[in-house]
């Protein structure tokens, strides 16, 4: 079995350059992990989702465009799809037939969004997904902020940071695709989300068509990438043990 990380630049089809990092081991199935706003590949937070999945699974991860190592300016998930569709495009020329999509947060909006109308996805975790960008709730006096403030600091904003582009560009709201998808979703919340509240996952859980969906709420957790840092084993359990019985 190969052991190989390789790492390059696609391009999407406006033009912007998206690096990634691709981990072969061998496998018949693939889980790209989408991060979230102002987080890039190489956060150390966000690469622990690499764990979650590699022992059963290759891995894919790729920064957003404004965000690493990638071109372009964010554009608050207008034009993020484009970058998901060229990294599933190159999935795709390397034989995959079984894929799956782990979001965090706005990369989960954007892997739904993407899911609806891309059939090579076959699965989804989607972790503090928010049912529209216009209505993520930002409650920055919660201790939640202080918390993510503070795990920020300790990494030296390792990985973190955004070239921001126009926010008013038009976009599409995930509550609005949710019912178009009929593979396989896992839903996951902390009840302490200060970004994004739990509610949008439950509201996307109950649009949901799909005959296999599942939505976990963790008590005192906290938003997307923090789950992984705070509760390991119960993330571990939950999104190894899904992608195992749906790729």
């Amino acid at each position: 079995m190969t052991n190989h990380v390789l790492s390059g630049r696609l391009t999407t089809v406006d033009g912007v350059e998206i690096a990634y990092e691709h981990f072969k081991n061998g496998r018949d199935s693939l889980v790209i992990i989408c991060p979230g706003f102002f987080n890039s590949k190489s956060n150390s937070a966000i690469r622990l989702s690499i764990g979650l999945v590699a022992d059963s699974h290759d891995v894919m991860i790729f920064d957003f465009r404004g965000h690493g190592e990638s071109g372009g300016k964010f554009a608050w998930t207008a034009k993020e799809p484009l970058d998901l569709e060229a990294v599933l495009d190159y999935a795709v020329s390397q034989g995959y037939k079984k894929i799956g999509l782990m979001g965090f947060s706005l990369g989960a909006a954007i892997s739904i969004i993407i899911a609806a109308r891309r059939p090579e996805v076959k699965s989804l975790v989607l972790v503090s997904a928010p049912t529209g960008f216009w209505r993520m709730d930002y409650n920055f006096w919660e201790p939640g902020m202080l918390s993510d403030l503070k795990a920020n600091l300790e990494c030296k904003w390792e990985g973190k940071g955004v070239r921001p582009g126009s926010i008013f560009l038009p976009k599409v709201r995930p509550i609005d695709r949710i019912a178009g998808i009929k593979v396989p979703m896992l839903f996951i919340h902390g009840d302490r989300d200060w970004v994004i509240k739990d509610y949008h996952s439950k509201k996307l859980y109950d649009a949901a068509t799909a005959k296999d969906k599942k939505l976990a709420i963790i008590p005192k957790g906290l938003h997307a990438e923090r789950l992984i840092e705070e509760y390991p084993e119960r993330m571990k359990e939950l999104v190894s043990n899904w992608f195992k019985e749906t790729l």
